[in-house]
């Protein structure tokens, strides 16, 4: 079972051995109960941003395609003496881009403690989405392979101090199924899941119940923008199926099984969920949920043998909600936790 507060947690199991300085999660007083706290996202207001930073460069990373896409990203530099920090790339979730707030929030509290960041929007998101023709899902490894082998042999001096990585919500499912594939060969050194799915059928499904109705058409508003953009390769059908689905399962079982070969949305989903794959996972990972999380419900999260494998430690608080976590410093729990995993590795 997963440690619902690491200080009180038995020191018998793996991963209370290893998140002491982690502290637990106190939520803001103002801030409480699932909800409240996922949409306290909306109050980010984080000063990291190009206009403030000429040190940031964004760089562009080709596909392997004919002719290639181009997925893109931007390079903070610690504004504090990195030392033998790691570079931490930065993954999105669902309907966000590199610049979302909360990337931009994370990449401050990171470089203000001494790691360089990349913040990268997945294929076809933010300044990727013009130069980008195909299809991002939250199974395709291959990408983060590809950057990450781009940044090993073209960004030596970004990487000497070694790769470590932070996904969110959606884009955690495709880093958790990328560190699982390439096991003991994996290119990062260390990663934090904020608030993954794992179970994106458990996960689709509960988003069509009740007020979680809400978010699921905000996610679906997000994804058939970014999906509809001008330099996508569709078919008139395709575009007419984005245009006409009403629900987040429905944009899956129309448009993006079909689209990756698959039947539909159960057979799309068994096939690229995380949780059947945590197990071959040998990378350091740090995984954090909230029980009132309104998008993943958290009986996925209790239901995994987490004690089966030492390089996983999971943290399940009370509350959060999704990918929220307003402590009652008007901080980010999940930024304080994820930079105290990575110095624990320092």
């Amino acid at each position: 079972m997963p440690d619902a507060c690491p200080t009180d947690a038995d020191d018998s199991t793996p991963s209370a051995r290893r998140i002491d300085s982690i502290e637990p999660f106190d939520p803001h007083p103002l801030c409480r109960g699932g909800w409240l706290q996922t949409l306290s996202v909306k109050w980010l207001n984080p000063q990291l941003d190009l206009q403030s930073r000429p040190d940031a460069i964004a760089i562009s990373v080709p596909d392997d395609h004919t002719p290639p896409d181009e997925m893109s990203g931007y390079y903070f530099p610690a504004t504090q003496n990195s030392g033998s920090k790691p570079l931490v790339t930065i993954f999105h979730g669902m309907g966000g881009h590199a610049l979302s707030r909360y990337m931009r929030s994370l990449g401050q509290r990171l470089n203000t403690s001494g790691f360089d960041v990349l913040l990268w929007n997945h294929r076809g998101a933010g300044r990727s989405s013009s130069n980008c023709s195909r299809f991002h899902h939250p199974g395709l490894t291959a990408d983060i392979c590809h950057l990450t082998e781009h940044l090993k042999a073209e960004r030596s001096d970004w990487t000497r101090n070694g790769l470590a990585c932070v996904a969110f919500s959606l884009g955690a499912n495709v880093m958790l199924k990328y560190l699982a594939e390439s096991g003991s060969k994996s290119n990062f050194d260390a990663a934090v899941s904020v608030s993954a799915p794992l179970d994106m059928s458990i996960t689709s499904r509960n988003l069509q119940t009740g007020s979680n109705r809400v978010f699921d058409q905000y996610l679906l508003n997000k994804q058939r923008d970014e999906l509809l953009r001008s330099s996508a390769k569709l078919t008139e059908k395709e575009r007419g199926t984005l245009e006409s689905v009403s629900s987040v399962w429905e944009l899956d079982d129309e448009f993006t099984a079909p689209r990756f070969g698959y039947e539909g949305a159960e057979a799309y989903y068994a096939d690229n969920s995380a949780i059947d794959s945590l197990q071959r996972i040998r990378t350091p990972t740090l995984l954090l949920h909230a029980k009132d999380d309104p998008v993943v419900v958290p009986d996925v999260f209790e239901g995994i043998e987490w004690e089966n494998n030492v390089a996983l430690h999971p943290i399940l608080c009370d509350s959060g909600g999704h990918t929220g976590f307003l402590d009652r410093n008007r901080q980010r729990w999940h930024e304080s936790a994820a930079i105290a995993f990575f110095e624990s590795f320092q």
